[in-house]
């Protein structure tokens, strides 16, 4: 039927190149396989009434340190679009949380704490689509970031 989900991610310094790389590792990871378009494919007839590639959610993380997050006042947000039916969710995660972490640990922390956000998000945004079943996709979600931190998807994220 169609894709629906675009996903980008901005990983800052996360105190030496080791812990940075892992970061992005573990980052573009999540990243990867949540626009993964052969998934958004198989589940996108179970939440889109039009068929086509129609983006309805636009997901950014963010991994900045506490530091730059206090003095710049940053925070997470999101903004529903009436115009392209679309919302965009832009996320702050604190690096420092998880950077002195191990790879898996680290995932299913990252993991959870998106989850815990967006179902937030989508549920308080639910009744604004035209043409995406929000409620219906938190269970489809939450199914794929449980695959995500049991590492059991593709990793195609290349570290450079």
């Amino acid at each position: 039927m169609g894709t629906f989900l675009t996903m980008s991610f901005e990983a800052r310094w996360a105190g030496n190149k080791e812990k940075t790389n892992l970061t992005q590792k573990v980052i573009g990871y999540i990243a990867d396989n949540l626009r993964d378009m052969v998934w958004q494919e198989s589940i996108s007839n179970q939440l889109c009434k039009v068929d086509g590639h129609h983006t309805n959610l636009r997901i950014v993380l963010r991994l900045f340190d506490i530091k730059d997050i206090e003095e710049g006042k940053l925070k997470s947000l999101a903004r529903y679009k009436k115009k392209d039916d679309k919302l965009v969710i832009d996320q702050m995660l604190v690096i420092n949380k998880y950077s002195d972490l191990p790879e898996n640990e680290m995932r299913i922390k990252m993991c959870d704490e998106i989850v815990e956000y967006v179902e937030q998000i989508l549920i308080k945004y639910k009744d604004r689509f035209q043409d995406f079943n929000a409620i219906a996709f938190i269970p489809l979600f939450k199914e794929r970031m449980e695959e995500i931190k049991e590492y059991k998807l593709k990793d195609d994220y290349v570290n450079e």
